[in-house]
C-alpha cells in the first residue's frame, strides 16, 4: 500500500477524547446560549418598535417574558408615559394564523367586555385604531407575517396551568361562574361572517382518523412518544369512531351553539382571595356547541395530574363546576343553563372533548419532533388514560348529573 498520498490518521487516547468532547458541549453551551441571547434581543427591539411606533402608550421600559404557553408568544411590558408607569401584556401570535381569525377573536373580546365581561383582558387600540399590527419576517428565505396584539394586564396571580389544577373548591366554583358569564356576555355576539378556521367540534372530530393513521406511518423506530402512540392508536380510534355515533343530530339540534373560549384551563385564569379575577387567551376563541366548551373545562379543570391517580376524573369536583355554571345562568337570565338533553350527552361530549385535547397532544408533537419527547408523551399518556376513566365511568358521571 502506497501511503505518500494518504492522511495517516493517528490514535486519540481517551483523555485526549475526553478534553476534545468537553470543548465541543462548550461550543455547542455557547451556540445555544448565543441563540437564546439573540431571540430575547429581537423579541424586545420587536416590541420596542410597536410599541414607540404603532401606540400611544408612551415608551418601552421593560420586557419580560412569560413562559407557560405552547402556540404563542407571550411578554410582560412596562411603559412610561408622563411620568407613569404602565403595564401591559404583548402577545407575538405563532406562524400560520390568518387575520381573520384575530379579527374574529378580538371582536369576540370586545362583546364579551361590552356586556359585563369586565375581568377579560381589554385590547388596546393601535394610534390608526386597529387591534393588531403585522411585521413581516424572514424565515430561511421566506418572507412571513407576524402578528401582535396588546392586551391589559390583567390582575391577580398565575397559580395554576394546565397540568397543574390543583384549585380549591371556591376556586372551582368560581371559574364555573366565570365561563357562565362569558357565554352569557357573547350569547348575541355577531361575527359579522369571521369565523375561526377550524370546522366545529362535531364535524372535526371525525377528520381525526385519516390523519392518525398517516402519523402511525412515520418511520420514529426508537421514538417514545411514538410507541407509546402505536400501542393505543386503535384505542383511541375506536372511541373515536364509536362517540360520534351516540348523539344523534335530533338532540345536537336540542344544543345550543354559542360563541365558546375553547381553550379553558386553570392556566388561562387569574385568582385572588379564591377568586377568578381574570379571564385571557381568547385566540382558540370560535362558535360552537355551548355543552362542548363545558366538557372541555371538566376535562381540563377535573382531571387528576397527581403520580398515583392520573387521568383519573375528579367527579365531585365536576358536580362542583357543573353546580356552579347552571346556578349562575340561572341569576343572570337570558341564557338558559344546561338544558335537559344537554346533560343527558354530557358524559358523551366530554369523551368527545377529551379527544379534541388528544389531537392537540398528538398533532402539536409530529408538527416538531425536536420538541422534548418525555414531555409530550406525559400529555399524551394523561389524555389517552382520561379517555379510557371517563369510558369506564359514563354511569358514575351521569348519577353526578343526577345528583345536583
Amino acid at each position: 500500500m502506497d501511503t505518500s498520498r494518504m492522511l495517516y490518521l493517528t490514535d486519540v487516547s481517551a483523555q485526549n477524547s475526553l478534553a476534545m468532547f468537553m470543548q465541543i458541549e462548550q461550543m455547542r453551551n455557547a451556540a445555544v446560549k448565543l441563540y437564546d441571547t439573540m431571540e430575547a434581543l429581537l423579541y424586545r427591539s420587536q416590541i420596542a418598535d410597536i410599541v414607540n411606533s404603532y401606540y400611544d402608550i408612551g415608551t418601552v421600559s421593560e420586557v419580560y417574558q412569560i413562559f407557560g404557553g405552547y402556540v404563542n408568544k407571550s411578554f410582560g411590558v412596562y411603559t412610561v408615559k408622563d411620568g407613569k408607569k404602565c403595564e401591559y401584556f404583548v402577545r407575538k401570535y405563532k406562524v400560520g394564523i390568518t387575520e381573520q381569525e384575530i379579527l374574529f377573536e378580538h371582536s369576540f373580546i370586545n362583546c364579551a367586555i361590552e356586556n359585563g365581561l369586565d375581568i377579560a383582558a381589554a385590547i388596546i387600540r393601535t394610534k390608526e385604531d386597529g387591534t393588531f399590527v403585522k411585521l413581516s419576517e424572514e424565515v430561511n428565505g421566506k418572507t412571513i407575517d407576524r402578528y401582535f396584539a396588546i392586551y391589559t394586564y390583567l390582575d391577580g396571580e398565575d397559580k395554576y396551568t394546565w397540568d397543574n389544577n390543583n384549585l380549591n373548591d371556591e376556586e372551582y366554583k368560581s371559574s364555573a361562574e366565570v365561563l357562565a358569564k362569558l357565554h352569557y356576555a357573547t350569547r348575541d355576539f355577531d361575527p359579522k361572517g369571521l369565523e375561526r378556521i377550524e370546522p366545529k367540534i362535531m364535524e372535526f372530530v371525525p377528520t381525526l382518523p385519516p390523519k392518525y393513521r398517516e402519523f402511525a406511518k412515520l418511520d420514529l423506530p426508537n421514538n417514545r412518544f411514538h410507541q407509546y402512540y402505536l400501542a393505543n392508536l386503535e384505542d383511541i380510534l375506536e372511541v373515536i369512531e364509536r362517540t360520534v355515533t351516540l348523539i344523534p343530530k335530533e338532540a345536537l339540534a336540542k344544543m345550543p351553539m354559542n360563541p365558546i373560549h375553547c381553550d379553558v384551563h386553570p392556566g388561562n385564569f387569574k385568582y385572588k382571595d379564591n377568586q377568578a379575577v381574570g379571564v385571557f387567551d381568547f385566540d382558540w376563541a370560535k362558535i360552537d356547541l355551548r355543552l362542548f366548551d363545558v366538557c372541555e373545562a371538566l376535562a381540563y379543570f377535573c382531571s387528576s395530574w397527581e403520580a398515583e391517580t392520573d387521568g383519573n376524573l375528579l367527579i365531585d369536583k365536576c358536580g362542583i363546576f357543573i353546580k356552579a355554571y347552571q346556578e349562575k345562568l340561572k341569576e343572570l337570565g337570558g341564557l338558559p343553563p344546561l338544558n335537559e338533553t344537554e346533560l343527558q350527552y354530557l358524559p358523551d361530549m366530554l369523551a368527545i372533548a377529551n379527544i379534541y385535547l388528544v389531537n392537540w397532544d398528538v398533532t402539536a408533537y409530529y408538527a416538531d419532533t425536536s420538541v422534548n419527547v418525555f414531555e409530550y408523551k406525559a400529555y399524551l399518556q394523561h389524555n389517552v388514560k382520561l379517555m379510557r376513566y371517563i369510558e369506564r365511568h359514563k354511569e358514575a358521571i351521569r348519577e353526578m348529573i343526577k345528583n345536583l
